[in-house]
């Protein structure tokens, strides 16, 4: 794969990837929209606890076999040995029914116990075993289609399945049907998702002999103590609330983090979009050359897109909330701008924490997240019991910042990576006149249909500012024509609108 055919297939597993996270988003904000217009913030905490749970448990039965997947099947690919890959996925398969079925036991013989732990009706318990094992299968299919790079088929079938999740809810709430409905319409969603990604060919085509325990070692076994140690990160925080405080606390959490999200999309896209293509190239010559240029794409276009974003949602943080939630979870709003910033430097560090896997370097980024997730529990624990939501805000910034340090680090020793330093200099000075334009702008009048058009307004002054700046390259407007290219509308008038700018842009 040449470096030009690599930007054409990143910029295609991009915007199908973004067009997922834009439905799946827009779907997720809908179904935590009713929730939270219809459920007390108890009720919230309890649906919020119950689908992390299953979030968690899905990702200790997977084993650690849905990176392997992504990691393998690209570089199986490049190297023509379609028969590896069938069995692949058949020893995959295997694995994760057998430590499902072993995590449903446990889980049930303690049921009791651990409903009165999470403060939880023990029917939650016995739907979030269910909603678990129904995940991890979701899951494998969902990692080999992006092995595979089949991007689309990935956003339509997740988009169907939270379209039903969303759906369920809004059925049940007219025959009585609470907070359990959400739940009920979790499982149907991932169930329906799962069922469409399914192919019978995964189970039944040729296969030729890997070595199953070089597998397990050095990815497998990487890979799970990375993903527990992640999802401690992205949902333990909210059952570690749950216990030391309340469920109520823990939905007024959620609520901030929740409408945080945005921030993550792009630059966990784009990392999504990536990791195949550093895999598959990993296997070319030449290839750190061409690894570190993909990831600094990738890198400048999320910090370009989320600086903005960030200081929107911190600024209209009240008028947001009170959108998808009732006026009790307005004290949220505290929480936004720790939260936010957290975001982006997540979002940013997982571009090179996911690449460090992808290039082989497996137990390196185990590592980085066993540091960063033993810190952030002791932190966690002691900042929480001192100053409730806010202590954990502020051990989770804290550990993500901590590995997006070390993942740099590592990243720049494997392949000599730079970061574009005088790029982000130039895009922070961009964010500082626009928030405080917006920042005078909102002192004159409030409501969220005006901040949308001085958002509106003040994305285009950010994106202008950057061409004085001399942010874009030569490079960039190559991507844009290639984007441009494949808009379903209005193509004409923006190649027009691009051509024009393009005279102001520095070509060296």
């Amino acid at each position: 794969m040449n470096l030009m055919n690599a930007n054409k297939k990143l910029v295609s597993n991009t915007f199908y990837l973004l067009l997922n996270y834009i439905l799946v988003t827009g779907l997720s904000f809908l179904f935590w929209l009713v929730a939270g217009k219809t459920l007390l913030p108890e009720e919230y905490g309890i649906v919020s606890t119950s689908i992390n749970l299953a979030v968690l448990l899905s990702g200790v039965a997977l084993f650690g076999l849905g990176m392997s997947l992504m990691k393998l099947i690209p570089e199986y690919l490049e190297k023509k040995q379609n028969k590896k890959i069938s069995s692949l996925i058949r020893f995959s398969s295997k694995i994760v029914l057998i430590s499902n079925l072993i995590i449903a036991l446990l889980i049930f013989i303690l049921s009791p116990v651990l409903a009165q732990i999470l403060k939880v009706p023990i029917s939650v318990i016995y739907i979030t075993v269910i909603i678990m094992g129904v995940l991890s299968f979701s899951d494998v299919f969902n990692f080999i289609l992006r092995g595979f790079q089949k991007m689309r088929k990935v956003a339509i079938t997740e988009f169907i399945g939270r379209l039903v999740k969303v759906l369920i809810p809004c059925i049940l709430i007219f025959f009585g049907i609470h907070y359990f409905g959400f739940l009920i319409g979790v499982l149907l969603g991932v169930a329906i998702t799962g069922i469409l990604r399914f192919k019978l060919s995964f189970l039944t085509a040729a296969t030729e002999k890997i070595n199953q325990k070089h597998i397990i070692y050095e990815y497998a076994l990487p890979a799970l103590i990375t993903t527990l140690s992640w999802m401690l990160f992205l949902n333990g925080q909210y059952v570690i609330l749950t216990l030391l405080k309340n469920p109520e606390v823990t939905g007024i959490f959620t609520i901030a983090m929740v409408l945080t999200t945005p921030l993550v999309i792009i630059p966990k896209t784009m990392s999504q979009a990536l990791f195949p293509i550093i895999s598959q190239l990993n296997v070319n010559h030449n290839k750190k050359r061409r690894q570190c240029n993909l990831i600094k794409i990738v890198f400048r276009y999320a910090l370009l897109i989320s600086l903005p974003l960030m200081i929107f949602i911190i600024l209209f943080s009240k008028q947001i909330i009170l959108i998808f939630a009732r006026a009790e979870y307005l004290p949220a709003h505290n929480l936004f701008p720790i939260l936010a910033i957290a975001s982006i430097i997540y979002g940013c560090g997982n571009i090179f924490l996911s690449s460090i896997y992808a290039i082989g370097k497996t137990k390196i980024q185990r590592n980085i997240v066993i540091i960063a997730s033993t810190i952030f529990l002791a932190l966690s624990v002691l900042l929480t019991h001192l100053f409730s939501a806010i202590g954990m805000c502020t051990a989770y910034a804290i550990s993500i910042f901590i590995i997006f340090v070390l993942s740099l680090f590592f990243i720049k020793k494997f392949l000599q990576f730079r970061l574009p330093w005088k790029d982000i200099g130039k895009l922070i000075i961009s964010s500082i006149i626009i928030f405080s334009f917006l920042f005078y702008m909102i002192r004159i009048t409030q409501g969220l249909i005006f901040g949308i058009i001085l958002a509106i307004i003040s994305g285009l002054i950010y994106l202008l500012l950057l061409i004085p700046l001399k942010f874009y390259n030569k490079q960039d407007l190559v991507l844009f024509n290639f984007i441009i290219k494949r808009l379903p509308i209005l193509r004409k008038e923006t190649k027009k609108i691009l051509d024009y700018f393009s005279k102001f842009i520095d070509y060296q």
